[in-house]
């Protein structure tokens, strides 16, 4: 590549002054080997214009001559950001699927389908975003992502606080197949994502952080679910109903009220995932 276009390609770095006309290579041990290969050429030729140009060994140069910007860390703060959300809302009615099935009489099946769509809706993300970005950028993959989410994460607050509640089943299964359409991008975006904004030895460690923060998502719904939409204590208690239990049946406990603030959260943090990619 040559040196006065690499900035255009890789975001994560900044160019200092080079001499014009240089062949630049990332990695020093090819810069030496290349050097070496290139004691007999004489012209380097852009593809894009078919202007050939002269080169020697000594204008080949290594990575010594970039150096990664700080903003590769809120790239990968952002990016982690937005996988794990969407790692949280996939995961988000299981761990309260007993609550659900008793107070709201959902079934299993019910249940069980609201998980899949983060699986069953990979597939045609997976297959759209790549194409996306050959027409495009990682920007504007990103962006739309992260706006289909903001979109899905607005739904979910109505549907708890503007929405009747009878058709909380309807906006739920949009919500899930909304986000699991968008999980195409945190998954197989990674490698993009180190590659472009990190040196060689910081790649492993971004990569790193990133599949962990992905896990991180869907391991949240465990703990903040029970903690909010609580199971009863006893589930031989109550029998499956069409209509909501009220607070006196289930001891104190709101259920309306405590769901009506679990799907506020998880709605806030979907928005707030295009907030933080649109401010860079």
């Amino acid at each position: 590549a040559r040196s006065s276009g690499i900035n255009a390609e890789y975001g994560g770095y900044e160019e200092y002054q080079n001499p014009p006309n240089t062949l630049v290579l990332h990695d020093a041990h090819v810069a030496v080997q290349y050097a070496t290969d290139l004691s007999n050429a004489t012209a380097y030729t852009d593809s894009d214009s078919d202007i050939t140009t002269p080169i020697s060994p000594s204008q080949v140069i290594s990575q010594e001559a970039f150096r990664a910007t700080p903003s590769r860390w809120y790239i990968l703060f952002a990016f982690c950001y937005m996988g794990m959300i969407q790692g949280f809302i996939g995961n988000s009615w299981g761990p309260i699927a007993s609550a659900m099935k008793l107070h709201y009489s959902w079934d299993d099946q019910r249940t069980s389908l609201l998980a899949m769509w983060m699986s069953i809706m990979f597939i045609p993300g997976a297959l759209l975003f790549p194409w996306v970005m050959s027409l495009s950028n990682m920007r504007f993959v990103i962006l739309a992502n992260t706006a289909l989410m903001a979109l899905a994460g607005i739904v979910k607050i109505l549907s708890v606080t503007v929405i009747p509640l009878d058709y909380l089943i309807y906006s739920s299964h949009f919500t899930q197949i909304v986000n699991g359409f968008c999980g195409a991008v945190p998954f197989s975006g990674v490698m993009y994502i180190t590659v472009n904004w990190f040196p060689t030895k910081e790649r492993i460690v971004a990569t790193g952080v990133v599949m962990a923060t992905l896990n991180t998502g869907i391991a949240i719904p465990f703990l903040l679910g029970p903690g909010l939409v609580p199971e009863p204590k006893d589930n031989t208690t109550f029998p499956h109903r069409q209509t909501f239990i009220t607070e006196e049946v289930t001891e104190g406990v709101d259920y309306d009220n405590r769901l009506m603030w679990y799907l506020v959260i998880q709605g806030v943090t979907m928005i707030l995932t295009l907030v933080f990619v649109a401010i860079y």
